[in-house]
Parts: structure tokens; C-alpha cells; sequence
């Protein structure tokens, strides 16, 4: 992370790191995602899956791709584990998602922490953008500097749902290709999708080594590509010492 990232993470609890992807990748993606998962005429206009890394090479190597696992280390350590991914599509006429999340929100899982020039963050997600969501466009909104706040419980309640928005509660603009990451401890939600293209985000989200919010972990014989560091990524929590992924 660059010290101007720094800084807007401490500020913000998120960080867009641009053009990660080029227009070509997203549109793979996208393509490899509609033979994998086709649109059924029963769907509405939200649509989500779990595990997409089981689609296939290309999105399981995003779990540790090497322009955005170095932020991870930064803002986890590098002992982190994956903990689970899944995929959002959505079209015209969704409906909102109550803004959830927040510092302390679920005991152990969503929290931020600074000392000494170290951030370390509990669950926290790396979301890939494969369309734009311009200014207005809808999709994820948050209260930005909210992963610090000590007063969660005054949030009104027509805010959490979205019923009105002030002036606080911001939509970060992405193009695709890029990555957004925020720690869960952040308060965010979705808005309803206004635009006329599918928005389309790719989700993976990361964890300390001794924690998880998933249920079940992943199953890593059901990878068989993937690679040592992959493997270790997926490996279920654990207070052993995990190896590190990466070296600083």
C-alpha cells in the first residue's frame, strides 16, 4: 500500500485499487461466469452464488492475486486465511440491502485495529468489479470512517434500511477491473441497481488465521489446480501458526 492508501483505509475502512484487471479479463470472466452459471428464466433481478472459485482456474486465481494479496497482508498479516467467496449479479430493480456490518457488530469477526504503524482488521473482502458502478449507479454504499465509530447503535433505523440515504452514506464509484477492499467492520450495504447494465462483483473474503465466519471451510480436494499457496490459503482456522503466504 502506498502511504496515501494508508491513510485512506485508517480514514475511510476501504481502499479502490484501481485497473487491477484489464476490460479484456473482465469480459473472460464475465463470459467463463455465463457458461458456469446461465441466467434461468426464473431468476429475478438479484442474483447470488456461493464458491465461484470452483468455476475454474482464472477466479480461483484471484484469491491471491499478486497486485491485491500484498494490501491483504497489510491489513491482516501475513498469516491470513480465505474464508469464503461468492458472487453478486444484479440488474435494474433490486431491492436494497440493510446496512450491516460494523466495528464489534459480531464479536470477534468485525474489527480494526491500529498500533505503531501496523492496521490489522478482522474479516475483511476483496471485491472485483467486472462492470462499472458510476456515481448513482447503485450497488455497494457504506459510512465511510464507520469501522471506528463508537456509537453503531444510534444509526437510525430507516438509514439501515435505506430508506433514506444522507449525506453520510456514500457509494464509492468503481470501474471494471477494479478492486475494492473494506473490512467488514465498515457499516455498508447495497442500493438498489439503477443502472441499465448488470453489475457484476466477483467477492472473496479473508480472515486471521484463529477466526472464521463460515460454517464449513472450503474443501480443498474440490481444487485440484490449485496451487501450494492457494492450498494454504483455503486451510481451515486454526490457533497452530499458519505459515505465511508471503514475505513483506
Amino acid at each position: 500500500m502506498t502511504p496515501e492508501e494508508r491513510f485512506r483505509f485508517d480514514l475511510q475502512g476501504y481502499v479502490v485499487v484501481p485497473g487491477v484487471l484489464t476490460g479484456d479479463d473482465c469480459a473472460e470472466l464475465s463470459d467463463l461466469a455465463d457458461r458456469a452459471w446461465p441466467r434461468a428464466p426464473e431468476d429475478g433481478p438479484y442474483r447470488r452464488l456461493e464458491a465461484f472459485s470452483r468455476w475454474g482456474k482464472p477466479f480461483l486465481d484471484l484469491i491471491d492475486h499478486p497486485t491485491i494479496l500484498p494490501y491483504l497482508i497489510e491489513l491482516l498479516g501475513s498469516r491470513l486465511r480465505a474464508d469464503h467467496d461468492y458472487t453478486i449479479f444484479t440488474q435494474r430493480g433490486t431491492d436494497p440491502h440493510r446496512l450491516h456490518g460494523g466495528p464489534r457488530r459480531y464479536e470477534t469477526d468485525h474489527w480494526y485495529y491500529y498500533s505503531d504503524g501496523i492496521m490489522r482488521n478482522g474479516l475483511t473482502v476483496a471485491t472485483w468489479a467486472l462492470t462499472d458502478a458510476g456515481p448513482g449507479d447503485g450497488g455497494f454504499v457504506c459510512i465511510p470512517g464507520s469501522h471506528k465509530t463508537n456509537f453503531l447503535p444510534n444509526l437510525p433505523d430507516d438509514v439501515r434500511r435505506l430508506d433514506r440515504l444522507p449525506d453520510y452514506v456514500y457509494q464509492p464509484p468503481v470501474r471494471a477491473g477494479d478492486v475494492l477492499i473494506f473490512t467488514e467492520a465498515l457499516i455498508h450495504g447495497s442500493a438498489p441497481w439503477r443502472a441499465g447494465h448488470e453489475r457484476r462483483a466477483l467477492l472473496y473474503k479473508y480472515s486471521p488465521p484463529h477466526s472464521t465466519w463460515r460454517k464449513v471451510p472450503y474443501d480443498i480436494e474440490a481444487y485440484p489446480e490449485a496451487t501450494e499457496r492457494q492450498r494454504r490459503l483455503m486451510a481451515p482456522p486454526s490457533v497452530e501458526d499458519h505459515p505465511k503466504v508471503l514475505e513483506r
